[in-house]
């Protein structure tokens, strides 16, 4: 697990592993990624790391939705490209860091969560509800997508 600017015992961790299989509909990519998160500061601070390769394009953005596996959602916050998060890297592959604090929250607003709701999208996340996701020109509705688990989490069909 990386760092992420933390002690080794504080935090909780959270991870996904983004395939274009688990886009929805489905697609066929090589492309991949690994994001890591850690949710610290008595849950009103992710810090995270996305590190991804191979992707058909530069990532136009990079953020988290709300939805279930299989159901695709609203975005809840950004990595990069929009939400005020700077620019995608200009490469296939690459990693981005940063943190998201409540402000960074954009919502989704028709599922109930506010812009600025941290802690409602910690819940969602905790409860398996969210994905990380990276979009792409050749895929601009997703090429990769994974949901986001507790660090250590396997799901049956993963």
């Amino acid at each position: 697990m990386i760092a992420l600017g933390a002690s080794a015992g504080e935090g909780t961790r959270f991870r996904a592993e983004l395939v274009g299989t688990q886009e929805v509909p489905a697609i066929f990519a090589v492309g991949s990624a690994i994001f890591e998160m850690r949710v610290l500061d008595n849950d009103t601070r992710i810090d995270f790391q996305l590190t991804y390769e191979n992707l058909t394009a530069p990532p136009l953005v990079a953020h988290v939705h709300f939805g279930q596996r299989g159901v695709s959602g609203g975005v809840s916050f950004f990595f990069c490209g929009g939400g005020g998060k700077p620019p995608c890297p200009a490469a296939t592959s690459g990693t981005i860091t940063g943190t998201v604090v409540a402000s960074d929250v954009v919502g989704p607003t028709a599922q109930g969560i506010a812009p600025g709701d941290l802690a409602a999208i910690l819940q969602m996340i905790r409860a398996g509800f969210g994905y990380a996701n990276m979009h792409t020109p050749l895929h601009p509705a997703g090429e990769i997508r994974g949901q986001i688990r507790r660090a250590g989490h396997v799901d049956k069909d993963d």
